[in-house]
């Protein structure tokens, strides 16, 4: 049955796309969740990721999981420098939401141009977990490393709800994000929770670009491409 085997395929592809937007997506409301801010530089922390974990293992030769647990943290590293050197000094000088967007948004230009300054328009790909494997569904083809995606993102999901309701660091994340005053009150280190919460999603970003690096091609537009598709996942989501 052609049409069934298409139909498939559309819907094993179609479940891989989503779970790199939904992991986008996430990075978003983890964003969202601890600082009020919406991140339009989402996608650029997965950018980085990937460009990171190319040169890990395409240049320094590194191991695979070496390389994308280096873009992982790089993702995580540049969400924390963002908040303490521009998202904080804002905040202290009474800086309205549009003024977060406009900054996060100019951040993101300025990481795209630097990546085509450096790295030219070239397009760099990432080889996947299990390399050009794939495993049959019945009579459709689905990439291991899209296999992996999805059980990854299920994972992250599972972590992140556990994380911020069973573990004192997360709960004291949400307190300070729905009462500041409050939290400050009862000894909660606010701003450090909005450095950690930009951190965390960094993070979240970063693995969706070493994620989505061996599906798509690395390149310098990659990260606002994200962006869009990331906050169409986190509204419907």
């Amino acid at each position: 049955m052609p049409n069934a085997t298409l139909l498939l395929q559309a819907i094993l592809t179609g479940l891989t796309n989503g779970f790199v937007y939904a992991l986008i997506g996430l990075g978003l409301s983890v964003v969202f969740r601890g600082s009020r801010i919406i991140n339009a530089m989402q996608g650029e922390f997965g950018l980085i990721a990937g460009i990171v974990a190319y040169l890990a293992l395409v240049v320094l030769g590194l191991h695979m999981v070496v390389a994308f647990a280096g873009g992982v943290v790089a993702g995580g590293l540049t969400g924390l420098l963002v908040e303490m050197a521009l998202v904080r000094p804002a905040r202290r000088r009474g800086a309205t939401d549009d003024t977060y967007l406009l900054i996060t948004l100019g951040i993101a230009f300025a990481i795209s141009a630097a990546v085509l300054y450096f790295f030219g328009r070239d397009n760099h790909v990432l080889p996947g977990i299990g390399g050009e494997r794939s495993v049959d569904v019945f009579d459709a083809a689905i990439r291991i490393h899209s296999v992996w995606l999805m059980v990854i993102s299920v994972t992250v999901v599972l972590l992140l709800r556990l994380f911020y309701a069973g573990t004192p660091l997360g709960v004291a994340m949400t307190a300070a994000s729905i009462d500041a005053e409050g939290a400050a009150t009862v000894g909660i280190n606010v701003p450090w929770m909005r450095s950690l919460t930009f951190l965390l999603g960094g993070a979240v970003g970063g693995l969706a670009g070493v994620l989505v690096s061996p599906l798509i091609t690395i390149h310098y537009e990659m990260g606002l491409l994200l962006t869009l598709k990331g906050f169409a996942a986190a509204i419907l989501g």
